[in-house]
C-alpha cells in the first residue's frame, strides 16, 4: 500500500512538473537560453527517469531522495549560478516534503534555503535576504506540518484496515501482497522463505461448549504466543476463523522445523481453556522455484489436513 501511494505520488509530481518546466523549457531554447534550458531539460529526464525506474522495480525510496536532492541543487543553480530570482524556492520546499520523509526533507531544504540565501545576486540589502528567508521558513514549517499530519493519519488508517480487530494480527487484506513481496525478495537474494498454516484443532467445540468469550481468548492467546516467538522479519496473518498464516523470510526446512516445533510446544503448554489445553495443527511449506503465492499457500493448506488426518497437534511439511 504505502509502494502504491509513493509511486501515485511521483507520478502526480511528474505531471506537474512536466506541466510546469516543459513550457519554460522551450521558451528558454527560442529565446537562446540554453544553460537554463539544459537545467530544466536534466530535471524533466532525470524525473522521468526516476519514475520510470520505480515504475518497473516497484523500488521508491532512493529514487524519491534522489529526485529531491536533485531538485534542490536545480534550484541553487537558476539562482547563484545563472541569477534567476528565486520564485522555484517555494514549491521545491513543499515538493521535497511530499516526496520524502520530513527528516530528509528538512536537511535538504535547510541547505538549499542557506545556500540560496547567502548566494543569491539579486538582493539589494540584508532585508530583503531576511523577508525571502522568512517568508521561505513559514511555507517550509506549514508544508512539514502538513506532511506530518497527513502521513500520521493515513498511517493509522492503513495500520487499522491491515489488521484484525480481535486479535491485532494482520488480517487477509495483506497476505496476498506479503507473499508476492516475499517470492520476489527470494529470488532476488536466493534465500529460502517458508510459509505456516495454523489451525486451532477442535475449535468449533470449544465455542459451542464454553461460549465465544472464550474461544476470542484463545485467538488472542494464540497471537500473543506466536508474537513472542517470532522474528521481527516474520508475518503472522488470521486468515479466517481459527485459521491463521506465518510467513517466515530467510528460513529453511531445517529452520523451519526447529521454530515450528518450537512454537508448538509453546502454543501447547501455553493455550488453555476451561475445559483443558488447546492444541494447534501446523503445515508448512517452503517456497518452490516459479510458484505463484497462491500454490504456495495452498500446499501449505494440504500439508496442515495432513497434520489434522494424523492426529492433530503436530507440524506437517509439504512435500
Amino acid at each position: 500500500m504505502s509502494g502504491d501511494f509513493h509511486l501515485l505520488l511521483m507520478a502526480v509530481f511528474l505531471g506537474l512538473a512536466t506541466a510546469s518546466l516543459l513550457p519554460f523549457l522551450l521558451y528558454r531554447m527560442v529565446t537562446g537560453e540554453y544553460t537554463v534550458a539544459a537545467v530544466n531539460g536534466v530535471t524533466l529526464l532525470l524525473l522521468i527517469s526516476a519514475f520510470a525506474y520505480s515504475w518497473v522495480t516497484g523500488r521508491t525510496e532512493g529514487t524519491r531522495r534522489m529526485a529531491v536532492v536533485y531538485l534542490g541543487l536545480a534550484c541553487f543553480v537558476l539562482v547563484n549560478v545563472v541569477g534567476h530570482v528565486p520564485y522555484w524556492v517555494y514549491p521545491i520546499v513543499v515538493a521535497n516534503f511530499m516526496l520524502v520523509g520530513w527528516r530528509f526533507a528538512l536537511i535538504v531544504n535547510i541547505s538549499m534555503v542557506v545556500a540560496v540565501t547567502l548566494g543569491a545576486p539579486f538582493f539589494q540589502d540584508a532585508s530583503e535576504a531576511i523577508t525571502f528567508l522568512g517568508s521561505v521558513i513559514m511555507v517550509g514549517l506549514f508544508s512539514m506540518i502538513f506532511v506530518v499530519n497527513t502521513n500520521f493519519h493515513r498511517d493509522r488508517l492503513s495500520e487499522m484496515v491491515s489488521r484484525d480487530a480481535l486479535t491485532g494480527a494482520l488480517n487477509r487484506r495483506v497476505l496476498r501482497d506479503d507473499l508476492t513481496d516475499a517470492i520476489a525478495r527470494s529470488k532476488r537474494h536466493r534465500h529460502p522463505v517458508a510459509v505456516a498454516l495454523l489451525d486451532l484443532d477442535n475449535f468449533k467445540q470449544v465455542n459451542d461448549t464454553q461460549g465465544h468469550e472464550v474461544g476470542d481468548q484463545v485467538l488472542i492467546d494464540l497471537t500473543r504466543i506466536v508474537d513472542s516467538q517470532s522474528r521481527k522479519s516474520d508475518r503472522f496473518y488470521r486468515l479466517g476463523g481459527e485459521e491463521f498464516v506465518l510467513l517466515l523470510d530467510y528460513t529453511d526446512r531445517e529452520g523451519a522445523e526447529t521454530a515450528l516445533g518450537k512454537l508448538s510446544a509453546l502454543l501447547r503448554s501455553g493455550l488453555r481453556s476451561p475445559t483443558g489445553p488447546v492444541t494447534v495443527s501446523i503445515g508448512v511449506a517452503i517456497h518452490e522455484p516459479q510458484e505463484t503465492w497462491s500454490q504456495w499457500l495452498a500446499r501449505a493448506d494440504q500439508a496442515m489436513y495432513h497434520a489434522k488426518s494424523e492426529g492433530k497437534d503436530r507440524v506437517v511439511f509439504a512435500d
